[in-house]
């Protein structure tokens, strides 16, 4: 372990989803350990009040057009306060300049890098055209750059045209909580017979998940409902109408654990991810997955038994794995291993810029 370090880690778009996860699981990492200061959206700020041990907060409370056009003013304003950090970690966000000793930016969603096919809102492309353009220009700064997959970080490689001599990267991967777990198999129920999906956004192709549901059903007639996490409003309408799907705000962590433990089936035909948290959780707790041949999926899978299967009523290929003749748990890590890697990747990171140090020296 390396000796104690000002961390300063910028978390300021994580309020939902698979990022206020990845937050909230660093927050309760580092308030065990030797804490970090934590720059916040105001809508986390309530997840994270018994992880203030250690940690310290602060919250920014800027509009969204605000953080578009303006983001990183308030990052001085903390620097004021605690000097320079040792590290500065950046969940997605730009690092506007040469913020830490070492800066460490981190691939956070894939769709910043990449909107070419991709099917997205037109506003939401603009967004994430002027962000990936916005994380380019910002990488001089940066000395680690960190993905949750090997095709996060050949995105960035691709879209930046960087030669990475100077750069150390490295996969920072999810985990998966044991505790919840272990809560959830104590209330498995194997009576019942549903589909689940993770995610509306319209990349996740709910429309073509729905499909796949009612080609399933053909073949296990006990299946009778497709249960959908997530906002209602943002359903296609002919998912949104039919009568075999259930839509569950997934407000409750618990009953989110509870639905996926009792399902037979954890579907995704999502576009892109970057490593999808609610795929790897599909993966520990539900019996089946069904999932579109997409990088991140194929490298989830790697060390698992799975099936290609073409079908042809979507003329699409998916991977098909059955979890319960697999043995995944060796192959998976806890939130516990998987946060601790921030400390072996800066350890790695000192090695790699060692080395290139001396190589540069005997250039000279």
């Amino acid at each position: 372990m390396l000796k104690k370090k000002i961390w300063l880690l910028n978390f300021s778009s994580s309020y939902t989803g698979g990022g206020l996860i990845r937050l909230l699981e660093t927050a309760k990492w580092f308030d065990k350990t030797d804490g970090g200061n934590f720059i916040i959206h105001q809508m986390a700020f309530k997840y994270l009040k018994d992880y203030s041990n250690k940690n310290f907060y602060y919250v920014v409370t800027q509009s969204r057009i605000k953080r578009l056009f303006n983001d990183g003013f308030y990052i001085k304003k903390i620097l004021d306060v605690i000097g320079t950090p040792d590290v500065y970690f950046s969940y997605g966000i730009p690092v506007f300049f040469s913020i830490g000793k070492v800066n460490w930016f981190h691939i956070s969603n894939a769709l910043s890098l990449i909107t070419d096919k991709i099917d997205m809102p037109l506003l939401q492309r603009f967004k994430f055209i002027l962000l990936k353009k916005r994380i380019i220009q910002s990488l001089v700064h940066v000395q680690i750059i960190s993905g949750e997959s090997e095709f996060s970080l050949n995105l960035i490689k691709t879209a930046s045209q960087k030669k990475y001599e100077s750069v150390y990267c490295s996969i920072l991967p999810n985990g998966f909580n044991e505790y919840e777990l272990q809560k959830a198999q104590h209330i498995v129920n194997d009576e019942e017979h549903y589909a689940i999906t993770i995610g509306t956004f319209k990349y996740k192709k709910l429309s073509v998940a729905l499909r796949l549901f009612r080609i399933l059903q053909k073949k296990d007639t006990k299946l009778k409902t497709f249960i959908i996490v997530g906002n209602k409003d943002d359903l296609p309408s002919d998912v949104r109408k039919d009568e075999n799907v259930i839509v569950d705000i997934g407000t409750n962590r618990e009953s989110l654990m509870h639905l996926l433990c009792n399902s037979k089936y954890y579907i995704s035909a999502s576009q892109i991810e970057n490593s999808s948290i609610a795929t790897l959780e599909g993966l520990v707790f539900s019996k089946s997955v069904v999932l579109s041949d997409i990088p991140s999926h194929r490298e989830l899978l790697k060390d698992l038994e799975f099936e290609e299967l073409y079908v042809d009523e979507i003329n699409e290929l998916f991977l098909v794995a059955n979890l319960e003749s697999n043995t995944l748990f060796p192959n998976v890590l806890s939130w516990e291993q998987a946060t601790s890697m921030f400390y072996e990747i800066l350890k790695r990171y000192s090695e790699f810029d060692s080395k290139r140090i001396s190589k540069y020296s005997k250039e000279l």
